[in-house]
C-alpha cells in the first residue's frame, strides 16, 4: 500500500528559508514493514522517485500496489470514469511488472494500514526531534526505522517486524538492474541574461546558448542542461523560492562576452 504523508514540520532549504516537506509512505501488509522517502513536492516526478526509493528500502517489488486517487499518480477524471494513470507512472509499473490497484474515491478504509502507520510515525518518530535539512530528516528516519520500528514486536504479526520482513522478501520480485530512470525531462529556452528557470529558481548556462532551446534533466538533488546532446551545465537543485544559482565560469564568460561586444 502507498500514500502521501504531510508531516507537521518544515526543514531548511538554505539561505534562512524553510519549506514544508512530504513523505511517500509504503507498507507491506503481511509483515507491517514500511519505507518513506521525503521530498519538497508531491508531484508525479516525486512519486516516481519516492516509489523506487521505498522499494529499494523494502528489498523487492510486490505483485500489486494499492494507491489512492492522488493527482501525482492518477490523471483527473470525471465521476464514474475508470482511473487512468499518468503515462510515466504506467510505464514505471509496467517496467517493474507490478499491478497498480487504484482505489475508488471515498474509500480510505481500503488503505487503513498506511493511515495507522502515519499515526505511528507522528507519535513515535517526530516528537522531540529537530531537522536541519531534508537529508537530515531522511537519514534520521531511516536510522529510526532500522533501530526502533523494525526491532519492535508487532502483536498482529506475532514477531519482530524485521524478522517478518526477511521472510516476506522471499515472496517479492527482485528489483530490476539497472533501476528505471525517474528524472524529469523538459525543454526550456535560455533567457537573454543566460539563465533558465525551472520551477521558481534561475540556473545559469554558458552565454553562447542565449535564445536557444536546451534540454534539462532534473532530479531531486541536481539539474543537468544539454544542448544537442552534450552537457553544458550542471547545478545542485535549489528549493529556495526566487533563488539564483550562478556558476562562476558562466559569470566570467558572460563578462568577457560583454567586454568583447563593447570593443566591437
Amino acid at each position: 500500500h502507498g500514500d502521501w504523508w504531510e508531516p507537521p514540520l518544515e526543514v531548511s532549504v538554505g539561505k534562512g528559508r524553510e519549506r514544508p516537506v512530504y513523505g511517500f509512505v509504503t507498507t507491506l501488509p503481511h509483515c507491517a514493514a514500511h519505507a518513506v522517502v521525503f521530498s519538497f513536492h508531491k508531484k508525479t516526478p516525486d512519486f516516481l522517485e519516492g516509489f523506487i526509493g521505498c522499494l529499494k528500502r523494502l528489498g523487492g517489488v510486490p505483485e500489486k500496489f494499492v494507491v489512492d486517487n492522488d493527482s501525482s499518480i492518477v490523471e483527473p477524471r470525471r465521476p464514474r470514469q475508470p482511473a487512468r494513470l499518468h503515462n510515466e507512472v504506467a510505464a514505471l509499473f509496467g517496467h517493474l511488472r507490478c499491478l497498480p490497484v487504484v482505489l475508488d474515491p471515498g474509500k480510505p478504509q481500503s488503505k487503513g494500514q498506511v493511515e495507522r502507520m502515519i499515526g505511528y510515525f507522528e507519535t513515535s518518530f517526530l516528537p522531540l526531534r529537530t531537522f536541519v535539512s531534508l537529508d537530515d530528516l531522511q537519514g534520521q528516519f531511516d536510522d529510526w526505522t532500522i533501530a526502533k520500528a523494525f526491532a519492535r514486536h508487532h502483536r498482529r504479526v506475532g514477531a519482530r517486524v524485521g524478522d517478518a520482513l526477511n521472510v516476506e522478501r522471499g515472496f517479492l520480485q527482485a528489483l530490476p538492474d539497472p533501476l528505471p530512470a525517474t528524472d524529469s525531462h523538459l525543454e526550456v529556452r535560455v533567457s537573454k541574461d543566460c539563465f533558465i528557470r525551472i520551477g521558481d529558481v534561475d540556473y545559469s548556462v554558458p552565454p553562447h546558448v542565449v535564445g536557444r532551446k536546451v534540454a534539462v534533466r532534473a532530479s531531486s538533488c541536481e539539474l543537468v542542461v544539454y544542448l544537442d546532446g552534450k552537457e553544458i551545465a550542471r547545478h545542485a537543485r535549489s528549493y529556495v523560492p526566487a533563488d539564483v544559482i550562478l556558476d562562476p565560469a558562466h559569470a566570467r564568460a558572460l563578462r568577457l562576452s560583454r567586454a568583447a561586444r563593447r570593443q566591437l
